[in-house]
């Protein structure tokens, strides 16, 4: 082989390794690395891998609040401090008998708190639990029902209603309060006089929509006065009227047949379902487990 041979193949060579190292360089046939540079992190670049999504509660991905707080955080957040608070007003009412507004909760000295009752539940249907507390072993004068809510702002809880211990609660918002006396024109077996609320979505708290008491002419001939019962008024003649004080009017009281009450109640709760409110016992092992803590106050 004489030298002109051997150059030229050293030539050759040379062309091939040079090929080579430039398809190398550009990487696999179809312009994709076969694998990613190790020097870049997708986390580093402001992106969230989706295999590393944070979750929420309900497995799905959750979308992020500015400043890198997730909605599924910051509602826990705000349900942290709301337990808290409702926790703390669950303390000052077994411990302390005192309402988070200040005043006394009525517990004759015969009375025990762990027969009293309250719930963490929505009932007015905003999407956000209230408090409910029920004094039930206590005095007439005492015995009541308190629904509070939570403010966001101040950290601090305030009343949405409170009345006699029987309520009644809907779905669509409304409440029904039994009174604590029937000193009405109807016989206790005949009629129970009661206040129907209805809740203000923009007040964030209740308006009564009516008083309602009745007159029965077989109790009461004539009222407190001496006025007849009114057969003028009574149509279907089943000797039983209602007594309706409209929310705003302080004295007057309209009087109702049986079918125009019957229409003017189910303007408000027909169609409704009533609300299975999850009661619990006034102990301390309930009212600790509220915020999820374990320490005894």
């Amino acid at each position: 082989m004489n030298d002109r041979t051997i150059s030229s193949l050293l030539i050759a060579f040379a062309y091939a390794l040079v090929l080579a190292l430039a398809l190398i360089a550009c990487g696999a046939p179809g312009g994709l690395s076969s694998f990613p540079p190790s020097s870049v992190d997708s986390s580093s670049a402001g992106m969230t891998p989706p295999s590393q999504a944070p979750l929420s509660p309900g497995g799905q991905p959750s979308s992020s609040q500015p400043g890198g707080t997730s909605q599924s955080g910051a509602s826990q957040a705000q349900g942290s401090a709301m337990e808290k608070a409702y926790r703390d007003a669950l303390e000052g009412i077994c411990r302390d008998h005192i309402y988070p507004n200040g005043d006394p909760v009525d517990v004759p000295e015969w009375a025990e708190m762990e027969k009293n009752h309250f719930a963490l539940f929505d009932v007015d249907g905003d999407g956000d639990q209230e408090l409910l507390y029920r004094n039930g072993d206590s005095t007439m004068a005492g015995m009541s029902t308190s629904i509070y809510s939570f403010d966001e702002t101040s950290g601090k809880l305030y009343l949405e209603l409170s009345g006699f211990v029987g309520m009644t609660f809907y779905d669509n918002g409304i409440i029904r309060v039994e009174a604590s006396h029937n000193h009405g024109l109807s016989a206790q077996e005949d009629f129970w006089p009661y206040a129907l609320y209805q809740y203000d979505m923009g007040g964030d708290g209740y308006l009564m929509t009516g008083y309602v008491d009745a007159w029965s002419k077989d109790t009461f001939p004539e009222d407190f006065e001496g006025s007849p019962f009114p057969d003028g008024v009574d149509q279907d003649g089943d000797g039983m009227i209602y007594l309706i004080t409209f929310g705003g009017q302080e004295v007057a009281a309209t009087q109702l047949d049986g079918p125009d009450y019957e229409k003017w109640l189910n303007a408000y709760i027909g169609g409704a379902s009533e609300l299975d409110v999850p009661w619990q016992a006034m102990t301390s092992e309930n009212i600790q487990a509220v915020a999820g803590l374990s320490f005894p106050f």
